[in-house]
């Protein structure tokens, strides 16, 4: 983590317990967290963070298909997943071919992308090799939990259920990102207010990804007062230009989007979760 994403995240993981009224929490925090900064620093040094900059035999990766890097980095996005620990190996999103079908013609330009919900980074580290010319951001609500490195790969904090951190990241970053890819809490509210907030953040052409926007269906604590109106079904009306009404989205923000989204895509993975497909995903394009 630079020196100035630390300054960036210490603060606001600090104003978000203010927030929270936690300020036993706070207190505790405001040591813990340089504490934690110092460990990382260690397992840098001891290369238990990994480096992917001087990693052995590096050109090969850049030779393999996003399909291969996800499964060599153990990330969900791809088709399979070994369980940490065990044998088990359980079918995933594949969301390979949508990220080939949207993003392979700009693989080798220079661009920038954020990951919101980047935990260990083995979606970062896959993305660092498929676009090798890229700079790549993971947020997190734990910005420490980081297991790779490099000169083109930084984590920051992020809290996508607090409109107050979301603002004040749109605001530290500006139009900055060419990707960003919301794979984080996939709490209904949380994919509503941040879509609106880090859109801006977005540059002109860009694509605003949302995976497993309907992760609700299965897990109903993503979705605790049973809305109807999901975010697909939102985003849905705005393509067509119809009116929304959401109490987690404002008329303002709606405005905004249909503004701003010059097309929508509308994509299904593989996993399934009691016989319910978990995987759909959405992209937007920004106009240019």
């Amino acid at each position: 983590m630079i020196k100035k994403h630390f300054v960036f995240s210490y603060t606001n993981i600090l104003i978000r317990e203010i927030e929270k009224k936690n300020y036993f929490v706070f207190l505790r925090r405001i040591f813990s967290l340089i504490y934690k900064l110092i460990i990382n620093l260690l397992k840098r040094a001891t290369k238990k963070i990994i480096n992917l900059d001087k990693k052995k035999n590096t050109s090969r990766y850049y030779n393999l298909s996003l399909s291969e890097l996800f499964q060599y980095f153990n990330c969900d996005k791809g088709s399979t997943l070994k369980i940490d620990g065990q044998e088990k190996i359980i079918k995933t999103h594949n969301y390979t071919i949508l990220y080939e079908k949207y993003f392979k013609k700009i693989r080798n330009r220079e661009i920038k992308i954020l990951e919101l919900g980047s935990h260990e980074g083995r979606g970062l580290a896959s993305l660092y090799y498929y676009f090798p010319n890229s700079k790549l951001c993971g947020a997190n609500i734990n910005p420490f939990q980081m297991r790779y490195h490099s000169e083109r790969m930084n984590e920051i904090y992020i809290d996508v259920s607090s409109k107050k951190i979301l603002k004040n990241f749109n605001k530290y970053f500006d139009k900055e990102f060419d990707i960003i890819i919301d794979d984080a809490s996939h709490n209904l509210k949380d994919i509503l207010q941040t879509l609106p907030m880090l859109f801006k953040n977005l540059k002109a052409g860009g694509f605003y990804v949302i995976e497993d926007i309907n992760q609700f269906e299965v897990f109903k604590n993503l979705n605790p007062t049973n809305e109807k109106l999901t975010p697909i079904k939102i985003l849905k009306l705005m393509k067509e230009n119809k009116k929304v009404n959401s109490k987690f989205i404002s008329e303002e923000n709606i405005k905004y989007l249909k503004e701003n989204i010059s097309e929508y895509f509308f994509e299904r993975g593989e996993m399934e979760v009691n016989g319910i497909n978990i995987s759909d995903i959405v992209f937007l394009k920004k106009h240019a």
